[in-house]
């Protein structure tokens, strides 16, 4: 038999195994979702404690005997019956074969089964509403009511599932399946309103009754501010909150706001003709008393101004956020509020300012403002110094830190915090920090541009506290000087030289160049050069050298020190002699040795040469020696 034809037997019989699968499936589904007898008089419907022990006691209660079969079957992990049952991925290869018109025949199948599901579902659904409204609550019917509703959910979902493959096999196969689609979207959202089968007559507990009093308590909460009038209308707007203002305005429009705005200065220029009036009855007054009295009423009515004052800038700065031009606003306000001194009359002057000092917004404002000013930088400050300390101990606490950088995040940190301190400090005053810390801003990009070299200075103090080349005590050569580390900063580093003088340099050009640790490690190479003369013994010698290394405390035994015959110069012949000694005993060993390896060069008779010359002439040589009067020639 050819490839093709036993192709053609195997597809034949996929077909009819597909179209007896589906049949099958209909039908099992058509069974387990018809409505259920009613039982007859004197009869007991199916429920759990009538249930036979083979049954599975997990299974739904209210199901019929073939749906009990059904869950058993499935529960126990046979072959299955049902479409239900087909796992999806033998359904999608199921449907790959198949024409549209037999997807079609398919479609309407499982239509009909998803149909019929949804109609018991809904059934259910329905008498479990039913029983709430009447009140009927009780416990074993509403448990065999949501066991009968979850396994209808259950067989919906399965339905759907296989649906939807029907209906995509049909879309690639060029159907139309919208209708479908829509069917299956409403059929998969049949649920009830949860608010239907909530018990109606259960007793509302302490917390939610809480709830329902806050609910009720935010709605008329909202009612009453939606009753207000905007804050320009009432009765005196310049006692309402800004912030309540900034919200107010929030949604409106430039036009909007630009009629806000000139309500505003109505309310304003109101409020200043008034304490104009009352500045002329203070300089009309003749009575001090009198005067006195005027004075503060007028400072009241000032107080009343700044006020309104306030608010208007809020209105303008919300016109001008939004495109508005606020130039001529801005002139009148500044024009039309100040408030004048009489220089000319002292008894007037007098008054104003006494007025103003017992003003809560004049000389009182001023004066707690002064005392909260210095109440800042004294609490600033002193926070500063404890949380730099602690900053500083956390930092020795971290292994393997630098010294430098303990110190340098201690004072960095405390002046972090003095000039947030300022800054607080100056908003006290009164002072808009806004510019300020503009200002601040543009002159940091100004000097950062002036100082080019100092933040390279700054950076290269950053590179050296996290690598760590040196760190406070070592001796180093590094920018040319050599010298002990006593201190650093983030722009220089400074170093004791050994003839106690301070030296500053920058750590630019300490980065930029070598840097020479010398006592990085704890033990050092000595490294000395001795000479003989070419008629002394060689042996002879280095075992003198041998023998004084070797008696010196304070050479190590590990390293072995290097002694060896190094270099015929030109007047000696020269050794090397190399022992090892802690780093701080350097220049101990190394005068020690260079004066005890002297003397005993001096008792063996050893020479140590001096450079010198042997001249070799061809001839003899002519002294003329002079005398007083005479010359003799030799």
């Amino acid at each position: 038999m050819s490839v093709d034809s036993r192709q053609r037997q195997w597809s034949v019989c996929v077909l009819l195994s597909v179209g007896c699968l589906l049949c099958n499936s209909i039908t099992a589904y058509a069974q387990q979702t018809e409505p259920a007898a009613a039982p007859e008089a004197g009869s007991q419907p199916i429920v759990a404690e009538n249930v036979p022990d083979t049954a599975d006691e997990n299974a739904p209660k209210l199901l019929t005997g073939e749906e009990r079969v059904v869950w058993r079957t499935k529960m126990a992990g046979e072959q299955a019956t049902t479409l239900a049952d087909v796992p999806t991925s033998e359904l999608q290869l199921f449907l790959v074969p198949l024409t549209l018109e037999e997807l079609e025949t398919r479609k309407g199948e499982a239509m009909i089964a998803l149909r019929t599901v949804a109609d018991k579902l809904a059934g259910a659904l329905i008498e479990q509403v039913r029983a709430v409204s009447a009140g009927e609550l009780d416990a074993d019917l509403i448990v065999e009511l949501d066991n009968r509703i979850r396994w209808l959910r259950e067989f919906r979902a399965d339905l759907i599932t296989r649906a939807n493959l029907i209906l995509k096999a049909i879309e690639v196969k060029g159907g139309d399946v919208a209708g479908d689609r829509a069917y299956v979207a409403v059929v998969e959202k049949l649920d009830p309103d949860p608010n239907l089968i909530a018990p109606t007559e259960a007793p509302i507990s302490e917390e939610e009754q809480k709830k329902i009093q806050l609910a009720e308590r935010v709605a008329a909460a909202i009612t009453t501010v939606r009753e207000m009038p905007p804050v320009h209308e009432r009765p005196e707007p310049w006692t309402i909150p800004v912030r309540e203002l900034e919200l107010e305005l929030q949604p409106l429009r430039m036009v909007q706001i630009q009629e806000r705005v000139e309500k505003w200065l109505e309310i304003l220029q109101r409020n200043v003709r008034q304490r104009i009036r009352m500045d002329i009855a203070v300089e009309n007054a003749k009575n001090p008393d009198e005067r006195q009295a005027l004075a503060d009423r007028s400072n009241e009515q000032q107080l009343i101004v700044n006020a309104i004052v306030e608010r208007v800038n809020v209105a303008l700065l919300s016109m001008q956020r939004r495109g508005g031009d606020v130039r001529e606003y801005n002139d009148y306000v500044g024009n039309a509020t100040g408030q004048k001194l009489n220089l000319s009359d002292p008894a007037v002057l007098m008054a104003q300012i006494k007025a103003w000092v017992r003003s809560p917004d004049g000389g009182v404002k001023i004066g707690l403002n002064i005392l909260k000013f210095l109440g800042i930088l004294i609490v600033f400050w002193i926070a500063s110094k404890i949380i730099g300390g602690l900053v500083g101990a956390a930092a020795r606490r971290v292994p393997k830190t630098s010294s430098l950088l303990h110190s340098v995040l201690s004072s960095m940190t405390r002046r972090i915090i003095l000039i947030i301190g300022i800054v607080v400090a100056i908003s006290m005053l009164g002072i808009n920090i806004n510019p300020l810390i503009a200002a601040i801003g543009a002159a940091g990009l100004v000097i950062g541009l002036a100082l080019q070299g100092t933040l390279s200075n700054f950076a290269s103090g950053i590179l050296i506290l996290i690598t760590r080349p040196f760190d406070v005590g070592d001796v180093i050569n590094g920018g040319g000087v050599v010298g002990k580390v006593d201190a650093m900063n983030l722009v220089s580093t400074r170093i004791l030289t050994f003839d106690n003088q301070v030296m500053l340099v920058p750590n630019n050009q300490i980065w930029n160049g070598v840097i020479t640790n010398v006592t990085a490690l704890s033990t050092r190479r000595v490294d000395l050069v001795m000479g003989i003369g070419y008629s002394d013994d060689i042996d002879k010698a280095q075992a003198v050298i041998e023998e004084v290394i070797s008696k010196h405390e304070k050479v190590l035994e590990t390293p072995a020190p290097t002694i060896k015959v190094h270099e015929l110069a030109d007047n000696s012949v020269n050794f090397i002699v190399r022992p090892w000694s802690r780093t701080a005993d350097y220049w101990d060993v190394y005068w020690d040795l260079t004066r005890d390896i002297k003397k005993r060069f001096d008792e063996e008779g050893i020479n140590i040469p001096y450079p010198q010359r042997d001249l070799h002439l061809s001839g003899p040589i002519e002294v003329v020696t002079r005398t007083e009067g005479q010359t003799a020639t030799t």
